[in-house]
């Protein structure tokens, strides 16, 4: 399945284990190896890397500041997963680590914490980020979210909403009245950018590449949707705001990139996510991209933000001031909380 097709994929991992060779924590049972879905060494794609590895449980490794998580759901996370894989921009890391774990967002359930932990204590429900492969995973205490239960809306939540949050809210600054393009808006991050822009009071399009999903943005009050597959997508969007949009939340890339560009606004904000169709995956982005005034891997990974006259484009549109987002994650789940956010979860098998 290719990721843009992922609203959010949930995966679960059976924990079994013989209690003959199992730790006791606390009044917690946790056996002293685990599974962990792992890359032997960097390579080409996910595929080629990664394996199913037997690791020891690291209760003895816990550090004061870190607690231990049972892993019950892990998204997955197209982008993450391909650039860590490949070892390349800020995964280079990668390229001399052996048996490196593999996976970003996850929740589950603490069941183990260091001497310094006071956010969580053993039992809690948490959303982290980081090795979410696996049955097990280690994480600083400091960047676990608690969580009322282990669901998988949350998983969704973590990476995603937050993300669509802070760049509409914080770098995008989007205001009641804008009209505001969300490319690949039925995907994890770009249907609750559909959400957070409905709930400023914008005039929101979506481009989508099916029916079924042109039906999930229409569920969730997108006002326009673009089917680019059936669709002009520049020419409906030159019929739709012939001023052009306020604002683009665009992780597509490629041909999309420079449509959104060509339809923004003269003082427009496009606020770049990612640019999914110019990933290793695409043998023919460099064509497809030959056209296009903006190196997209360039500006992401290097965060730059560009004008454009009176334009601006931010790469990789996360504030730059991160103090900001302890606001938007507050925000994420209050309107969870609340009812006023969906968290969608593709339960396909």
């Amino acid at each position: 399945m290719n990721p843009q097709m992922f609203f959010h994929i949930c995966c679960f991992f059976y924990l079994g284990f013989d209690a003959g060779h199992a730790m006791v924590q606390g009044n917690t049972i946790i056996p002293e190896t685990y599974r962990a879905l792992v890359a032997k060494s960097t390579g080409t794609s996910f595929s080629d890397v990664a394996a199913v590895k037997d690791l020891p449980t690291p209760i003895a490794d816990i550090s004061g500041g870190e607690a231990l998580i049972q892993v019950k759901y892990a998204g997955i996370n197209g982008g993450c997963e391909t650039f860590r894989a490949r070892g390349e921009h800020a995964f280079k890391g990668n390229g001399d680590a052996a048996d490196f774990g593999l996976g970003a967002e996850g929740v589950g359930i603490v069941v183990a914490v260091g001497s310094d932990v006071t956010n969580v204590k053993v039992g809690d429900a948490v959303a982290f980020v980081g090795s979410a492969f696996a049955e097990y995973s280690k994480c600083q205490a400091k960047m676990l979210w608690n969580i009322p239960e282990a669901s998988p809306e949350y998983v969704g939540l973590r990476i995603s909403g937050l993300t669509a949050c802070a760049m509409l809210e914080q770098t995008g600054k989007v205001k009641k009245g804008e009209k505001v393009l969300i490319t690949a808006a039925a995907g994890g991050a770009g249907h609750f950018a559909v959400q957070f822009a409905k709930l400023a009071g914008c005039e929101v399009i979506g481009t989508c590449g099916s029916d079924t999903k042109a039906k999930v943005l229409e569920e969730l009050g997108c006002d326009h949707i673009i089917n680019y597959k059936v669709q002009d997508v520049e020419a409906e969007l030159k019929r739709i705001a012939p001023n052009g949009v306020d604002v683009v939340l665009e992780g597509v890339g490629g041909g999309m990139f420079q449509t959104a560009l060509e339809c923004l606004a003269p003082e427009g904000r496009l606020l770049q996510i990612g640019y999914i169709s110019e990933y290793p995956h695409n043998p023919d982005a460099a064509s497809e991209t030959s056209k296009n005034e903006v190196n997209a891997s360039d500006l992401f990974w290097n965060s730059k933000t560009i004008q454009r006259g009176k334009q601006t484009i931010y790469g990789n549109a996360w504030p730059k001031d991160f103090g900001l987002v302890a606001g938007s994650t507050d925000r994420v789940l209050s309107l969870f909380k609340e009812g006023k956010l969906t968290s969608l979860v593709d339960d396909t098998k």
